[in-house]
């Protein structure tokens, strides 16, 4: 019987360690010079407690940052992608190497509340667009920052409801 408990955990383990090594780290990103659909983890660049700008080619968004993401809404030019909002990532992979992940504000919301809880690694899919640069800019510092553009469809790892914080953080 022992043996038998033994044999499934050892398989549990296997099974959970092939799974998590099937994402690539966003650094893998790096070499990429084309777009392509793509599964990445990282973990998301602390955000708290600062505003800023965005601008994603004629397009500017204003951001208030909320930890681990951001919230961004259009201020001025046309639309960019299928939203006016998006939860906004900046992902680092194991070597530095950074990307912008933007997902759908409202999707973001309806899945995982009001206030989300963001862990240490996110697992993310979507169209990466290494063409497609994404500039940040700190309202409070002036430091701008520039990165390719990772627009994301799923978020598979990460991310989960908040029961116990106070929704509304998305409502402007």
């Amino acid at each position: 019987m022992f043996a038998g408990i033994l044999f499934a955990a050892l398989l549990a383990i296997g099974f959970m360690s092939i799974k998590s090594s099937d994402y690539k780290d966003v650094s893998s990103l790096k070499s990429l010079d084309y777009e392509a659909y793509v599964t990445v983890r990282g973990t998301p660049v602390n955000l708290a407690g600062s505003s800023y700008l965005l601008r994603i080619g004629d397009t500017v968004y204003s951001m208030k940052g909320f930890g681990s993401y951001g919230v961004a809404e259009r201020v001025d030019g046309p639309p960019f992608g299928n939203d006016d909002s998006y939860a906004v990532f900046i992902l680092e992979g194991k070597d530095g190497f950074r990307v912008v992940a933007l997902y759908s504000a409202n999707e973001f919301k309806n899945l995982y509340g009001g206030s989300p809880s963001v862990s240490s690694r996110v697992v993310v899919e979507g169209r990466y667009e290494p063409s497609v640069h994404v500039v940040i800019m700190n309202t409070a510092t002036g430091k701008v920052e520039e990165y390719p553009l990772l627009m994301v469809n799923k978020i598979l790892e990460g991310c989960h409801e908040s029961y116990q914080a106070p929704a509304g953080r998305l409502e402007s």
